[in-house]
């Protein structure tokens, strides 16, 4: 720990800064700090500047705050915020070296490379690649959630702006203020709104502007409040005839969304709320009150941009899942957060209060068909993507031709039911369907997991994991890690009420084995029918008397996974071996 006379001794032993004092009260601008101390920042022979070195108490995970004392005197540059401190390092993703003298000489340095890179104009440029975040700054900013692509057109785009009533108690003043503030939501049309809820909320045209530029826009001095002349500057960029007929003249309250292409490529979203003003030509006269509007992108390219891995056309791609049980409901949130568009989704049985603990779903859609409620959560949670739900068996759907299985580029079925994966199965390969079928199970207390990937044509099938015990006669899984002949079923009070128990984390394992999956399908990365299995722990297993297969006893390795020439069974009798390879 360093005392602030050690800290000023540090620093006037350096020929960086000179003049060092302390301030009494270590605070600015409602931030307390640990030390404050006062210097003049040296930027060349002849000049320097007054600088406060704010020491947080956390200086060893904030680093060290240094502000400019006559910020307003100064010519307007990059990397100082409204305040006068410098924006000196990011410390996302850095490690930081818990030496502070080391930090304060470091801040000090950069500080003067920025004082000295914004006198030269050289850093100018900066502001173009942060250009949102210093309208961020301006006075009075607010808050607009933008759902819009990027397109080339001017043109009415719709908005909303949700309003909260007064509260008990509150000034008028106070509540105009809040109202202020409000955030503003606007999307393409009245139907790319409902993602945030906005029924009973008034829609209202908005302008939006498309600019391309052959010099630079830079941002306004945020110092200073936003000025008429800015806004104009930024219309006389539209032809005048599509001004006129985007934005009425007369005087009324109105928005603005400009989407403003600079020549390194770069584009910036921004907006103005406009209360008053008549357009005259290509320009507001007589403008009341101009507030300055930071655009929050929310439309699905933009928001992908954080998860995307794959050509956006796969997410266009149609999915049929079956089954929205404990695997099938992670399974589909997961793709819908994954960026797929058009989703199919089949399953006859309510969700029960008996399914919440490994089920995505909670007490709110209790009774309800899984499937419709996992559409409503969606929904409500992740814009743009279009389900269509199935509350009936899939045999019956498929028989009854509601569906047809190729209808879609890929098939998933999550119901982890044998029987109506076979039957699946045997529908696809009798019909010669290539549509490529994923199948998900899990095993009983979590002993494994297991993917397949079967596509007809391809050696091997589904019936293929199956054989008759040569004794018995007994058909059993060949897959399982489970010793056969052990009932694995526990009942929930009599018949109808039996389940294979297993948590939560099992169907997330098995959600992550299918999404990968997927992925490979989409980008073409399999050539031949796939079996992957995930080992899981034995523990709970032997805990309820329960043996383990051969299988699982002679697999080593975490995860396996088979071709279908290695599993493919030549008395399968679906599939007739590798379906004449």
């Amino acid at each position: 720990m360093f005392s602030p006379e050690e800290l000023k001794r540090i620093l006037q032993e350096s020929d960086v800064i000179k003049n060092v004092s302390i301030i009494k009260e270590a605070k600015l601008f409602e931030n307390v700090y640990q030390t404050v101390l006062q210097g003049e920042l040296v930027i060349n022979e002849r000049e320097s500047f007054v600088v406060y070195i704010a020491v947080p108490e956390k200086w060893y995970r904030d680093l060290v705050d240094i502000y400019v004392a006559d910020y307003n005197e100064l010519v307007y540059m990059p990397h100082i915020d409204n305040k006068g401190k410098l924006c000196l390092f990011e410390t996302e993703g850095i490690l930081i070296d818990q030496n502070l003298p080391g930090i304060m000489m470091q801040s000090l340095l950069r500080a003067q490379t920025i004082l000295k890179q914004g006198f030269s104009g050289e850093n100018k440029n900066d502001f173009i690649n942060e250009f949102e975040l210093y309208w961020a700054q301006l006075k009075d900013c607010r808050i607009a959630h933008l759902a819009v692509e990027t397109d080339r057109k001017n043109r009415i785009v719709k908005g909303g702006i949700k309003k909260s009533s007064k509260r008990k108690k509150e000034k008028q003043i106070e509540y105009i203020k809040r109202c202020k503030k409000a955030p503003i939501y606007i999307g393409e049309n009245v139907e790319s709104l409902k993602r945030w809820n906005l029924e009973k909320t008034p829609v209202m045209n908005i302008a939006y502007f498309v600019i391309y530029s052959e010099k630079y826009i830079f941002p306004p001095d945020i110092r200073k409040k936003l000025s008429i002349d800015y806004l104009n500057a930024l219309l006389h960029f539209v032809p005048e005839g599509e001004l006129a007929s985007i934005m009425p003249r007369s005087r009324q309250d109105r928005i603005i969304v400009f989407e403003i292409h600079q020549p390194s490529g770069q584009t910036h979203f921004v907006g103005m709320y406009i209360k008053g003003g008549m357009l005259k030509e290509t320009s507001l006269e007589k403008v009341e009150e101009l507030q300055p509007l930071l655009m929050e992108k929310a439309d699905k390219k933009f928001l992908m941009k954080r998860v995307t891995e794959q050509d956006r056309e796969n997410y266009k791609k149609r999915i049929l899942i079956i089954g929205c049980g404990s695997i099938g409901g992670h399974v589909i949130c997961e793709l819908a957060k994954a960026g797929y568009e058009d989703l199919t989704i089949v399953d006859y049985e309510k969700l029960t209060e008996e399914n919440i603990f490994r089920h995505v779903l909670g007490m709110e859609y209790v009774n309800r068909y899984k499937c419709e409620a996992l559409n409503t959560y969606i929904q409500k949670n992740i814009p743009e993507v279009k389900i269509t739900t199935l509350a009936e068996r899939i045999e019956d759907a498929i028989t009854e031709e509601d569906i047809n299985f190729e209808d879609y580029n890929l098939i998933i079925s999550a119901a982890g039911n044998h029987n109506l994966n076979r039957w699946i199965n045997s529908w696809i390969q009798n019909n010669k369907i290539k549509v490529p079928v994923v199948y998900l199970w899990n095993e009983v207390y979590g002993i494994g997991n297991h993917a397949a990937y079967i596509k007809y044509g391809n050696c091997g099938c589904y019936e293929c994991f199956f054989d008759r015990d040569e004794e018995t006669g007994e058909l059993y899984d060949k897959t399982s890690y489970c010793m056969r002949g052990q009932i694995i079923t526990e009942s929930a009070g009599g018949c109808g009420k039996t389940y294979v128990p297993y948590g939560n984390l099992v169907s997330l394992k098995t959600m992550l084995l299918c999404l990968k999956m997927v992925k490979n399908i989409f980008e073409e990365n399999l050539d031949d029918n796939l079996l992957i299995s995930l080992k899981g722990d034995s523990d709970y297993l032997e805990k309820h008397n329960l043996e383990t297969s051969g299988r699982y006893l002679r697999q080593q390795e975490q995860i396996k996974i088979l071709t279908g020439k290695q599993f493919v069974n030549i008395n399968c009798g679906v599939c007739n071996d590798c379906n004449g390879k």
